[in-house]
């Protein structure tokens, strides 16, 4: 007898969905600094979700992936007003 599939669930970031094809946008933002941008960026917002889940704390998606870019631009020392933050958002979901 076969069992009843009740769900199917597989990891899209980084399989499916570029996870970095928001270097062009950081380049523009910050010359010169678009690949490492991007790169603490996602490594800051894989550590966040695994302190989270260890923690047994949730938090939405966007919220660890605002924290990740704005750890990120203090880490590198970019300046990322209101404004270059929320395009880089939104650039990330696009």
């Amino acid at each position: 007898m076969k069992p009843d599939i009740e769900a199917i669930v597989f990891d899209a970031y980084g399989t499916l969905f570029d996870v970095h094809s928001v270097v062009a946008l950081c380049n523009r933002k910050f010359p010169g600094r678009g690949a490492e941008l991007s790169a603490l960026w996602r490594s800051k917002q894989l550590e966040y979700t695994w302190l989270l889940s260890l923690m047994g704390r949730y938090e939405d998606f966007w919220r660890v992936t605002e924290s990740a870019v704005m750890f990120a631009c203090r880490s590198l020392g970019l300046g990322c007003s209101a404004e270059t933050r929320q395009e880089l958002m939104e650039s990330y979901s696009a």
